[in-house]
């Protein structure tokens, strides 16, 4: 895939907006802690390896707080450690939200559009938009399993044949979410070059990586059920991680797959709403 393009997905800035949130929370809190805060600061002074606390209000050397008030000298200290704060905080989120106003006026993915096709087909682009990627990731050739004969005719929303009622739920759902995805595409793995042909292989268009999805069906059968927990352990052996690159769905008679936990794994993987 990373013939398509030569940069990664720019995940610059989500990470500083993400940052901005955080750093204006922050401020926020800030500012109600030091609403509520008691005048004047806090002094310390140490005498033969002992602390005693002042209570300080308009210049003055300050008033002995007796050590069983340490409420009132945490809530200075706290003050005194706010108001350093606050100003740092303030700063930062100028530096980070100037930063956002100034780098997401960059478009790099904005050259390669603005071609015309035949200049398009010239060039390798450092970087493309969502959906030109998309287009030339489901647009590499694969040959899936096919189907048998008097195999039941399961169609999803856009008119593809799967083999379940709950890989129509599935599919339909990554449509939905514009996740795009191809059907029982043939992988090699490295253990004595197996060839498996996962449920759907997934394409996350914000890190431009595959993520497998596998949905077993027959759980409360014990043969399917061990065959099952063979498959999934040789995807482990191969680099694959569950939740991030690999996706595992189960039911069985009693509990059968239903759009709601279908939906929630989609979110939870891809960050969609």
């Amino acid at each position: 895939m990373r013939l398509f393009e030569r940069l990664s997905p720019d995940t610059l800035l989500p990470m500083l907006q993400t940052r901005a949130d955080e750093l204006l929370r922050a401020i926020e809190l800030t500012k109600k802690s030091l609403n509520h805060a008691p005048q004047g600061r806090l002094r310390l002074a140490r005498r033969n390896n002992v602390f005693y606390g002042y209570h300080v209000l308009d210049g003055g050397k300050g008033e002995y707080i007796p050590k069983d008030n340490l409420a009132l000298m945490s809530k200075l200290a706290q003050k005194d450690y706010d108001e350093k704060v606050l100003r740092l905080l303030v700063r930062m989120l100028e530096l980070v939200d100037d930063f956002i106003a100034k780098y997401g006026a960059i478009e790099v993915d904005g050259i390669y559009e603005d071609l015309c096709k035949e200049r398009k087909s010239m060039v390798v682009p450092a970087q493309l938009s969502d959906s030109e990627f998309a287009e030339r990731w489901l647009a590499v050739p694969y040959k899936g399993k096919g189907f048998e004969a008097g195999a039941p005719d399961l169609r999803t929303m856009n008119g593809e044949r799967v083999r379940s009622k709950s890989e129509v739920i599935i599919a339909d759902a990554l449509e939905r979410s514009g996740i795009p995805y191809k059907y029982e595409c043939p992988r090699e793995l490295s253990d004595g070059g197996q060839r498996v042909y996962p449920d759907f292989t997934c394409l996350n268009l914000r890190t431009r990586k595959e993520v497998l999805w596998e949905h077993l069906g027959m759980m409360d059968n014990p043969e399917y059920a061990s065959m099952a927990v063979k498959k999934i352990s040789s995807y482990l052996k191969n680099g694959f991680v569950l939740g991030v690159n690999l996706i595992v769905s189960m039911e069985c008679s009693e509990k059968p797959l239903n759009q709601t936990e279908v939906k929630k794994i989609v979110q939870g993987v891809f960050k969609v709403k």
